[in-house]
């Protein structure tokens, strides 16, 4: 029999008793004594099954409370509503013991791993920050590529390196025939030598230097002064200058966008151990200080015009780049003093040459080597015609010589 059972059947009793004691129908056993004792009795009976009926249904609670999935756990929760009902009776006694069990049922919210279940949250966070980076390495591999994602990698890795070199060759053009040198921002007149000191740049800012008396030396033109001096790693770029003995190089040096517009003698020297000494003492150094071994000289972008002798006096060993070179109405271009064992290597590109007296080169000794390219004289009615101490070791030219001083 269940307790809800046990409950209705003790009511339906009690209620016939308290009838037969009205009705003067009670067995004379039953007396006062008797009848609290046996009342007693029975309360406390019920009592117990008081007790253990809500210590079931807190039991079942718990386990249903715990996350169970099965559906008949909650089905005798309506069951302690209707038997507070029947107990009204007695309610002076079971009412502490719910207490008890009413402690137990705090377990049911400590089952409170339904907010760590909030821990999740942060996961979704994390998971908005993860998308985050993935766009970024989306845009690297464009399609331009198509190959994958290392192929964008070094696409770019690729782009720096020719930048440079793009950068150089866009900025020198092969000269037209009859260029014209652009009018001079201003003009100034040097009297002495201008140096222009290692590592650092002279910038003429398009002005015409021209030879004052001070260059004249004695007036011939063996004698006369340069108007620059360029110590080894010097540059000079972005002028004019006329008259003079034009610029001497004591080591590796770079010229561009100069124009040489007349000289009595050369435009450009490119120092040897006798003129080391009296230029290295102009410009107020040692000899002994200067770098051994050859010069490394580039002149792009630059012009030479209006000489009865060559352009480019070689009197020391040179390792020689020349890139959009105009010549016209000289001598020759380059030349390496006569007989003497001097090595010059040259690669000419892009260049235009008109009026030449002579050949566009002329080195005695047999070390010497030159490289020509996209390079004409008189618009290509004239051969490109070379000295050379090894004819073997000159490319590109037109027509090649023995040196009739060949050394080495």
């Amino acid at each position: 029999m269940s307790p809800i059972d046990l409950l209705s059947s003790f009511s339906a009793w009690n209620t016939h008793r308290k009838a037969q004691v009205q009705s003067g129908n009670s067995p004379s056993s039953a007396s006062g004594t008797d009848s609290q004792t046996l009342q007693k009795a029975i309360e406390s009976l019920l009592k117990g099954f008081l007790e253990k009926l809500i210590k079931e249904l807190t039991g079942q609670q718990g386990s249903g409370s715990s996350g169970s999935s099965g559906g008949g756990s909650p089905a005798p929760s309506p069951a302690p509503s209707a038997s507070p009902s029947p107990a009204a009776a007695p309610s002076s006694g079971p009412s502490p013991a719910p207490s008890p069990g009413a402690a137990t049922p705090a377990p049911a919210p400590t089952q409170a791993p339904a907010p760590t279940a909030a821990t999740p949250t942060p996961d979704p966070s994390t998971i908005t920050n993860t998308p985050k980076p993935s766009p970024t390495p989306a845009p690297p591999p464009p399609t331009e590529v198509g190959s994958g994602g290392k192929a964008p990698a070094t696409a770019p890795s690729a782009a720096p390196t020719p930048a440079p070199a793009p950068s150089t060759n866009s900025a020198v053009t092969k000269p037209p025939a009859n260029m014209k040198v652009a009018e001079p921002t201003g003009v100034e007149e040097v009297n002495k030598p201008i140096i222009v000191k290692a590592g650092t740049t002279y910038d003429g800012q398009g002005k015409l230097f021209n030879a004052g008396a001070g260059l004249n030396g004695g007036g011939t033109a063996e004698t006369q002064l340069p108007m620059f001096i360029l110590e080894p790693g010097a540059s000079i770029k972005n002028l004019q200058f006329k008259g003079g003995d034009g610029i001497h190089l004591l080591g590796d040096a770079k010229l561009d966008n100069v124009h040489g517009l007349q000289t009595g003698d050369d435009f450009v020297t490119v120092d040897g151990a006798e003129n080391k000494a009296v230029d290295a003492q102009r410009a107020g150094i040692s000899a002994k200080d200067l770098p051994s071994g050859p010069a490394q000289v580039e002149i792009t972008n630059s012009s030479f015009q209006n000489s009865h002798d060559k352009a480019i006096q070689i009197n020391g060993d040179v390792n020689l780049k020349l890139q959009g070179i105009y010549a016209d109405n000289i001598g020759q271009l380059a030349v390496t003093r006569g007989g003497y064992p001097i090595t010059a290597n040259v690669d000419i590109s892009d260049s235009t040459l008109q009026n030449l007296k002579a050949f566009t080169f002329r080195f005695d000794s047999k070390h010497s080597t030159v490289n020509i390219s996209n390079t004409d004289v008189d618009g290509g009615k004239t051969p490109v015609n070379v000295m050379a101490g090894d004819p073997s070791k000159v490319h590109g030219a037109g027509s090649v010589r023995q040196s009739v001083q060949t050394v080495g």
